[in-house]
C-alpha cells in the first residue's frame, strides 16, 4: 500500500492530505489569534493488537482497517471540522471546539471503532488532545500534540 495524495485529499481515505491540513492549521491559528477563539487538535493513531504483528505485515487487512477508521471519523465530525490522514496510521482532526467537546468526540470515535469487532480486533486506537494557545505557531502546537501521551480507551 502506498501513501499518496493530490495535495488536497489522501487517495485511499479521501480525508484531507498533509499539505491541505497544514494550510488549514495555519489559517485556523491566525483566525484564533485574531478573534481570540480556541480550537482543539485530536490525534488518533492505530496500533496492532498482536504484539508479534506489524501493521505493515498484512497490507490488505490493515488497508481495510484504515478505510474503516476513516469512515468512523467522517461520520463522527461536523462539516466545519477537518479530518486528515497525516501518516500511514495517523489521523488528526482540527476541531473548532474546546477540549471538553474534543474529549466527547474522542470517546464517541473510540466507541464506534470498538463496535466494529473485526477491525478493532486488528488495531487498537489511541488518541491525544491539545488546545491551541493564542500566538502559538503550527510547529509549536504540532510538537505539543506529538509530545502528548497517546491514550488508549479500552471498551468491554
Amino acid at each position: 500500500m502506498t501513501f499518496s495524495h493530490d495535495g488536497l485529499r489522501d487517495s485511499l481515505t479521501m480525508l484531507a492530505a498533509p499539505p491541505y491540513f497544514y494550510e488549514n492549521l495555519r489559517r485556523e491559528l491566525a483566525t484564533a489569534e485574531r478573534n481570540r477563539s480556541r480550537f482543539t487538535l485530536i490525534r488518533f493513531q492505530l496500533f496492532p493488537r498482536d504484539e508479534q504483528a506489524s501493521l505493515a505485515s498484512e497490507e490488505s487487512q490493515y488497508e481495510l482497517a484504515i478505510l474503516s477508521f476513516a469512515e468512523v471519523l467522517k461520520t463522527s465530525v461536523r462539516a466545519e471540522d477537518l479530518c486528515a490522514r497525516l501518516g500511514r496510521f495517523e489521523f488528526t482532526v482540527i476541531l473548532k471546539a474546546p477540549s471538553a467537546v474534543a474529549e466527547s468526540l474522542t470517546s464517541r470515535v473510540v466507541t464506534s471503532w470498538s463496535s466494529h469487532q473485526e477491525w478493532s480486533k486488528t488495531a487498537l486506537c489511541k488518541s491525544a488532545i491539545v488546545t491551541a494557545k493564542i500566538g502559538e505557531s503550527s510547529l509549536e502546537i504540532l510538537n505539543r500534540l506529538d509530545n502528548q501521551e497517546l491514550i488508549g480507551i479500552t471498551q468491554s
